[in-house]
């Protein structure tokens, strides 16, 4: 028998949108009314406003025509032509050779220090989770973390782990990530980045917690195994170039965001020129740099497939009438818990949403519609529902068996997903206890 394929995430939607569709045929229309409020920016829907409707059942002849205009219409286009753009600039920074020769410049400062390698490289990687939400950007490094880890006499599955959780643990803080925290709080009508304070507390324990952990699984480093850290090229000036602008460029998006307002169309054109700059310092060609923006635009086709993919979700369930419906129903199920039993359950809600949709865009464009106007009833802020949103997609994204990154890192590392699940279920535990701390937390300080 063949390896049985993972489905994937187009098709997950695919599916879902079939059954989006055949629900609008079964489900009672409603709807909210709806306001806007001046003082936050926000349409906000109107507590205890529900009220039957007439049925508008989507045919599903009518997908394709949905599925084009919400590619073409409303949030998604300026989603994903930013995705676009962040691709195309971290091609280049990649080309470079910069990460890489950092990446070896840690290895190599920590080689006396053991106990200190292991939070250096997580610390080092969850920069590509929390800025850029590219988690696989663990499958391009993870050989360079597995010789790390087994030049100090550590296991191949340490090294993997000082990269792919590193990067996740950045993801799942989501401090800048574009790809989980950027579309939800779109979706939500939140100033883009907004609440980074909690974000960068919950990175500083993340890190914490995961490079514990994989220093506990370690154990006292062996002898070593032979295998020596491969001697790197020197650090060149040009990548020194890059890493600055690289780190002057977060540095003014962090401005930007805070001081300015900066929605989604300011931060592309930085990274757009971000790129650019950066092929000029590592010394690249003009054709060059435009062949490299477009391969890390290839890259990031599939990630935007995947948002209009799931805007189209979203489509049909407000032109079928039901999405109001469906959130009157959680409503009724709910309202009479306490506030913090409602976040939680947002929380653990979409932890297990994670499972079948590990895609950060796809996650937050089916969740997002459902929780605000959830939240917008139950009395809760919109910002401690994308954290639920947030804590829910990231810190479970790599126990589930149909993630690109995960089978990718796995088949790299030579790990069964077996033995990668008695590895990784204790930590997914402790982060999962950190994730509950962090919702009651948002609940107490009006987060």
């Amino acid at each position: 028998m063949g390896k049985r394929k993972t489905p994937h995430v187009l098709l997950i939607l695919a599916v879902l949108l079939l059954a989006a569709s055949a629900l609008t045929w079964i489900i009672p229309a409603g709807s909210y009314q709806r306001a806007f409020n001046e003082a936050t920016g926000q349409t906000v829907v109107l507590p205890g406003s529900f009220a039957y409707t007439e049925p508008a059942p989507v045919a599903p002849w009518r997908l394709p025509s949905l599925v084009f205009e919400a590619f073409s219409t409303g949030p998604a286009p300026k989603l994903i032509f930013f995705v676009f753009f962040l691709g195309g600039a971290f091609e280049v920074i990649l080309e470079s050779g910069a990460v890489a020769a950092l990446c070896a410049w840690v290895a190599r400062r920590f080689a006396g220090r053991r106990a200190w390698l292991v939070p250096a490289f997580v610390g080092v990687f969850s920069v590509f989770g929390f800025t850029m939400g590219l988690t696989t950007a663990s499958i391009v490094f993870l050989p360079l973390g597995i010789a790390a880890a087994r030049s100090l006499g550590y296991d191949a599955g340490t090294g993997m782990a000082m990269v792919m959780l590193g990067t996740n643990a950045g993801f799942a803080a989501g401090i800048y990530n574009p790809f989980s925290v950027g579309i939800a709080q779109t979706i939500a009508e939140l100033p883009l980045y907004s609440g980074a304070w909690l974000r960068w507390l919950l990175l500083a324990v993340l890190v914490a917690a995961t490079s514990a952990y994989i220093l506990y699984r370690a154990g006292r480093p062996g002898e070593g195994e032979g295998f020596l850290l491969p001697e790197p090229a020197p650090f060149t000036l040009r990548q020194g170039l890059v890493l600055a602008l690289l780190l002057g460029a977060l540095a003014l998006v962090v401005w930007g965001v805070s001081a300015r307002g900066w929605s989604v169309g300011e931060i592309a054109a930085v990274f757009l020129v971000l790129g650019l700059l950066c092929g000029a310092a590592a010394g690249f060609g003009a054709n060059q740099v435009c062949a490299l923006l477009a391969a890390g635009c290839r890259k990031m086709v599939a990630g935007g497939l995947t948002i209009g993919m799931a805007a189209a979700l979203r489509l049909v369930l407000v032109q079928g009438g039901i999405l109001d419906s469906v959130i009157y129903s959680l409503l009724l199920l709910v309202e009479r818990l306490p506030t913090w039993a409602n976040l939680l359950g947002m929380f653990y809600a979409n932890a297990l949403l994670d499972l079948l949709i590990t895609s950060g865009s796809g996650h937050a464009a089916v969740a997002m519609p459902l929780m605000v106007p959830l939240a917008d009833a139950l009395d809760l802020s919109r910002q401690s529902a994308v954290l639920a949103f947030q804590l829910g997609d990231g810190l479970v994204n790599l126990v589930s068996p149909i993630s690109n990154t995960l089978v990718g890192c796995l088949a790299l590392a030579e790990m069964s997903y077996s033995k990668w699940l008695r590895y990784f279920l204790p930590l997914v535990g402790i982060y999962l206890a950190i994730g509950t701390g962090f919702m009651l937390l948002a609940g107490a300080v009006r987060y």
